[in-house]
């Protein structure tokens, strides 16, 4: 039986998938005899106040409350998520808010690593350049988008440079792009849990050795570097990673992170 929901909301997972209802017969219910249907009996409710009270303390002193920690989602080239309408909201889809065009740039740039690390981009700047000029159309949503968009080919000589250091190039063998993450702090003051997704890891034996995070910035200033150093040294406690590495792109810069050092911590 496939149901068909004629007042469904345009987002709503009935709208999206084509069921093909026009193709399928209608049900016959007409053939069927009626049923009684003996109501159910209320069952006695025999909790007191005091009950739910006692019940409540217990399953609040069992219940531990956890900080969670979600480095990337604080870089400003990351994409904003909201819920789409649906008509059950317990089935709603993230879908994504519109972007300023300062985020564009950030966003393209990522999405080219990631995709020469997983060797669907090949390594040579017309296609670089190609894929941005791609990504950047794919990313407007809206007229007022298209102002002050990023240069594709700036974008693409960035990525490729970047791809090209010594120090990136020494690693890349070994490169995984979008690494996702989550751990118990076990060092924390207080119940804390990380969640995030590393840009790229460089493997050894199939396990950790070098954290990367790439950074679009173009005049990052020493405090900003330094929460960036902090939100990677997260990264290297829960990974066990021996050093990572903050790549800010547009500068052709890397800068070293050693596990242990303490910086500042974006919450």
């Amino acid at each position: 039986m496939v149901p068909e929901l004629p007042q469904a909301e345009q987002r709503s997972w009935a709208r999206i998938v084509d069921l093909a209802h026009q193709d399928l017969p209608l049900l016959d219910l007409s053939r069927f005899d009626r049923a009684p249907r003996p109501a159910a009996a209320d069952l006695p409710n025999g909790q007191t106040q005091d009950m739910f009270e006692t019940e409540r303390a217990a399953i609040a002193a069992a219940a531990v409350p956890l900080t969670w920690l979600q480095p990337s989602k604080q870089d400003p080239d990351s994409v904003p998520m909201t819920e789409a309408i649906a008509i059950d909201s317990g089935d709603a889809p993230e879908t994504e808010l519109p972007i300023g065009a300062g985020r564009f740039r950030g966003l393209v740039l990522h999405k080219l690593m990631e995709e020469v690390l997983t060797a669907e981009l090949d390594d040579d700047l017309a296609s670089f350049a190609h894929r941005a000029r791609a990504l950047i159309a794919e990313l407007v949503v809206d007229r007022e988008d298209e102002v002050g968009l990023p240069e594709a080919d700036e974008i693409a000589s960035t990525a490729w440079r970047t791809l090209h250091l010594p120090e990136i190039a020494a690693l890349r063998p070994g490169l995984v792009p979008e690494w996702p993450i989550y751990a118990l702090l076990a060092d924390a003051s207080e119940p804390t849990a990380l969640a995030g997704r590393i840009d790229a890891v460089a493997l050894e034996e199939g396990r950790a050795a070098v954290v990367l995070d790439w950074k679009s910035d173009i005049a990052p200033t020493e405090e900003d570097m330094r929460i960036h150093a902090g939100q990677l040294e997260d990264y290297l406690r829960t990974t066990g990673a021996r050093r990572g590495a903050l790549v800010y792109m547009t500068l052709g810069t890397v800068r070293w992170v050693e596990p242990g050092v303490r910086t500042e911590r974006n919450p």
